[in-house]
């Protein structure tokens, strides 16, 4: 099997060798690397010329700078390979990392997860690292009995991303998927949404092979315009309910609607402002969602519990001045 591995690049030259490397220094040698070089202004393009010219499974392509999607979307034009592998330029994979996703059989409507460490900055000169709680699993038996697992990811927020997985790309020229340049935030997410809705079969893998740089000012770690939010959140929802995920999916996903908003909530420094007032009506509505899906089997954490406790006392009045107040007041 042929894996395509495909790297947008805008950037990241500090990041983008040890990025580059760890593929090159991968156990399973039967793949095709393609660099899309997303309009750098800085030496990624030359990083990305060298490397290419030294491994001849390497691809480069430039391109204006049009964003991550137009770069993703570019690499999925020219991938050769059975099955597709995304990575960020600023991440790193150890040596099993394709071998592991080859181990997994997904074959066509099939996606593969692998776990992943996340590098975070170190606090009190202490490096500190998160490894997702995700389980080895292997479903086989249909889309209905891949819910769960789906389900489980979305709990532990590990669901969305396109980085820790593992592709068919059969399944997705079959689908005519491509990311939606249009959206700036969390179109990995969506992509995700969409191919997921078509699945069979699910493995998900303990062991953690992917490495997550968490770098500030990075676009997953800007601040998102609120408005830019709710659209993309009730974009999801509505994906959610329109493929037929079910109850506790869109429970999950309204639940994390619901702390998002109310994070942007606190972030909000004009109490009075349009923003604050979008945000507190759009909390009101989407605690009324939260509830319509919530089953009691569902709450399965304390997380869970405090999110029904503060949305029950932030909403217990249905009017944004008490929104607004309650969470100001609580900070939590």
């Amino acid at each position: 099997m042929l894996v395509s591995v495909i790297i947008p690049v805008f950037n990241a030259e500090r990041y983008l060798p040890t990025c580059i490397e760890s593929i090159l220094a991968q156990s399973m040698p039967d793949f095709e690397l393609l660099l899309v070089n997303d309009g750098s202004t800085d030496s990624s393009a030359a990083i990305c010329d060298r490397y290419a010219a030294r491994d001849r499974r390497i691809r480069v392509f430039h391109c204006p700078n049009r964003g991550v999607s137009a770069a993703r979307n570019l690499g999925l034009d020219q991938a050769r390979g059975d099955f597709i592998v995304f990575v960020d330029s600023d991440d790193w994979v150890v040596p099993d990392h394709l071998q592991q996703f080859a181990r997994s059989g997904i074959g066509e409507d099939g996606i593969a997860f692998t776990n992943l460490s996340e590098e975070r900055p170190a606090w009190n000169d202490s490096p500190r690292t998160r490894v997702y709680p995700m389980q080895d699993q292997r479903i086989t038996s249909g889309h209905a009995d891949c819910l769960p697992v789906i389900a489980e990811l979305l709990r532990h927020r590990c669901f969305g991303w396109t980085w820790n997985k593992m592709f068919s790309r059969a399944t997705i020229e079959r689908l005519g998927l491509r990311f939606d340049e249009s959206l700036h935030y969390a179109e990995d997410e969506v992509f995700t949404i969409l191919y997921c809705a078509h699945i069979t079969h699910i493995v998900t893998f303990s062991h953690p092979t992917y490495h997550y740089r968490f770098v500030p000012g990075s676009l997953l770690h800007r601040r998102i315009d609120p408005r830019v939010l709710i659209r993309t959140r009730l974009k999801i929802i509505r994906l959610f309910e329109m493929y037929g995920y079910g109850n506790e999916i869109l429970y999950l996903a309204n639940r994390t609607f619901f702390s998002r908003l109310r994070r942007e909530m606190r972030h909000c420094k004009e109490w009075n402002s349009d923003i604050a007032n979008i945000l507190a009506y759009n909390i009101l509505c989407n605690w009324e969602v939260l509830k319509k899906y919530y089953r009691p089997e569902f709450c399965r954490s304390f997380y869970d519990r405090k999110i029904l406790f503060l949305g029950s006392l932030i909403c217990a009045i249905k009017a944004p001045f008490w929104v607004k107040l309650m969470i100001k007041s609580l900070r939590q």
